[in-house]
């Protein structure tokens, strides 16, 4: 090829590498251009999903921190509330032995109201005596008030005491004078206990006459005189029984004017006491017979 033609090509290829060259560095520009461009709107995206991201991040903390305290608040409420329970129930246990304790009392004041209702309801006989009377009287003597006297402060000792009075005539006379007598007797020293202070609804009365001569007057009086003659007897049977019932167990000893024989140690206690108007005991055998009342006496010395 001749010089003409290189010079030729070399015109046309150097304007060519030229516009090559301009064309790749625009291209270049260009692709770096867009790469900012992405660059710059990947990390736009980046920081609003960041953005996003922390916002969920701070609100989920914000809602956990707010669940955490509503819990905590629960369990410091349920703890209060376990406390005011544990303390109910500490309480109730407290008042439940407070209660068991008081049923233990009154369990234990019925059992006792209970015995002493018992108690109060078993009478026994805590004291007797007699008092004598002479011949068709039914006046105390001196003797017969100091054996009073005795009986009167037992009976005062027991303050739900009662008296049993049981008036006896000897054989002589009619059966009706003697009981009237007798009655009269038994009257004489309710008047002196009522008199010593002894309530009168506590005492009650009966005559029995000649009917019913006195239980154990004839080991009485052999006990006392084994040689006793009938006059003497007879003196015996003038006189007026007196029995003091109290409740409880006590046991009473007999008080008896200077003139009273012993009482029978084998006479059996009597049953609990009967009303006024208690039936009349059945009658030993018939009294001796006697052809004159006790208020006209025969002649001669009084039994």
């Amino acid at each position: 090829m001749n010089k003409s033609g290189q010079m030729f090509l070399w015109t046309i290829a150097v304007p060519i590498c030229l516009v090559l060259a301009t064309s790749g560095c625009a291209t270049r520009r260009y692709a770096r251009s867009q790469a900012h461009q992405e660059a710059g709107k990947v990390n736009q995206r980046v920081s609003q999903v960041e953005a996003k991201t922390n916002e969920k991040i701070t609100f989920v903390n914000n809602k956990l921190d707010t669940d955490i305290s509503q819990v905590n608040e629960k369990i410091a409420t349920t703890d209060l509330k376990l406390g005011q329970v544990a303390g109910t129930a500490q309480q109730a246990m407290a008042q439940a032995e407070s209660n068991k304790a008081g049923i233990s009392q009154n369990a234990a004041a019925i059992t006792t109201l209970a015995t002493g209702v018992a108690n109060a309801m078993n009478y026994q006989l805590v004291e007797k005596g007699d008092v004598l009377f002479g011949f068709n009287k039914s006046n105390l003597t001196p003797e017969a008030k100091a054996a009073l006297d005795t009986i009167i402060q037992k009976t005062q000792a027991q303050p739900r005491a009662v008296v049993e009075l049981l008036g006896f005539t000897d054989a002589k006379g009619s059966p009706s004078y003697n009981l009237q007598l007798s009655r009269r007797r038994a009257e004489s020293v309710q008047r002196y206990m009522v008199l010593q202070k002894v309530p009168l609804r506590n005492i009650h009365i009966v005559g029995l006459g000649e009917e019913a001569p006195p239980a154990g007057l004839e080991a009485d009086v052999l006990a006392a005189n084994p040689n006793a003659t009938k006059r003497e007897r007879d003196r015996a049977a003038r006189r007026v029984m007196i029995r003091v019932y109290g409740a409880g167990s006590l046991e009473g000893t007999a008080a008896r004017s200077e003139s009273d024989p012993a009482p029978d140690a084998a006479t059996p206690a009597p049953d609990p006491p009967a009303s006024p108007d208690a039936s009349t005991p059945a009658p030993d055998p018939a009294p001796e017979a006697a052809p004159a009342p006790e208020s006209a006496p025969a002649p001669g010395p009084k039994p």
